[in-house]
């Protein structure tokens, strides 16, 4: 498989930018998103948390007395500002991290697995498999958000210490952290460091947009707690990234269709979206670069059949 850095040529049918997936063993294009812009994103999305931070730290109480929607509101711009920094944090940690050689990628070149950790830029030391360092950050939380859930002192510390961050559904599971992280790093052994943090910042943006578009919204999505505008501004806010960074316009809208539909779903059926937005936008870039529609439908259907079969 292709990973970044390679120097494989293509044919004339694949020196675009869309590249070819391989029926087996699935290349991902050289050079398919724009690096400086990637990290021009990661910076607007610290810029843009922290800007709605100070916006809910002066307008909070009004809006709360407010009431309504405006309240809302509110909540929302506390959580997801969090949010958008958090995730922000982890992209801008597995990109530069690899970048300056502190970490090899999560997804190495061919043939890398095994071989030994690269020296970092300093050189002396062995940079860090930047799988293994996510991975421990997974357990650390699973870990905490274990003791927080079985050690009532502890709980008393975290809602105390977080107040207005943690959902009602929150008290007693695991919050989004703990799924966060996990789905990130998934994210990062599926593709090239760029479309992996691309995937991330589909949930740290795209989700935000989500959220706050379903606090203000109106229009109920069936009977889910969800609303037809947070699933447009969750669609509008993925495109708009995926396309900035030099996606194809059809890909684009197709990774971006992908996550809003799983955010939408995952709500519905249970799921926690920190896990699965970043895994949909990882897939949905691959499923733009190489269609495979029918080939899906077949496997759905056939699924399904099964199911049906099982439950009769």
């Amino acid at each position: 498989a292709l990973a970044e850095g390679s120097t494989a040529t293509a044919s004339p049918e694949q020196g675009d930018k869309l590249g070819v997936m391989a029926g087996s063993g699935a290349a991902w294009p050289d050079g398919l998103l724009d690096s400086a812009r990637i990290e021009a994103l990661i910076l607007s999305g610290f810029v843009l948390g922290s800007f709605l931070l100070l916006v809910h730290g002066l307008c909070g109480r009004s809006f709360t007395q407010a009431g309504g929607r405006a309240a809302k509101v509110c909540v929302e711009l506390q959580r997801k500002s969090f949010h958008m920094i958090g995730g922000c944090l982890v992209c801008a940690t597995y990109h530069w991290g690899v970048k300056c050689g502190a970490l090899t990628p999560a997804f190495p070149p061919c043939g890398a697995i095994g071989g030994g950790g690269r020296r970092g830029a300093a050189g002396g030391e062995e940079a860090l498999d930047a799988g293994m360092c996510f991975l421990a950050c997974s357990l650390v939380s699973w870990i905490l958000e274990a003791s927080r859930l079985m050690i009532p002192s502890v709980q008393r510390w975290y809602l105390g210490s977080f107040r207005g961050l943690v959902r009602e559904k929150e008290l007693q599971k695991a919050a989004g952290i703990a799924y966060f992280l996990p789905g990130a790093l998934v994210a990062m052994l599926a593709a090239p460091k760029d479309v992996a943090v691309l995937g991330i910042l589909f949930l740290s943006m795209g989700d935000a947009a989500a959220s706050l578009g379903t606090a203000a919204g109106r229009i109920p999505v069936g009977a889910s707690s969800r609303k037809v505008e947070g699933s447009i501004g969750c669609f509008v806010v993925c495109f708009a990234i995926a396309a900035y960074t030099g996606l194809p316009v059809g890909v684009a809208g197709i990774a971006s269709s992908l996550v809003t539909l799983g955010e939408l779903l995952a709500e519905v059926i249970g799921l926690d979206d920190n896990f699965v937005i970043p895994i949909l936008g990882v897939l949905g870039v691959r499923l733009g670069l190489c269609p495979q529609i029918f080939s899906l439908m077949a496997v759905m259907g056939s699924t399904l059949g099964i199911g049906v079969l099982l439950g009769a």
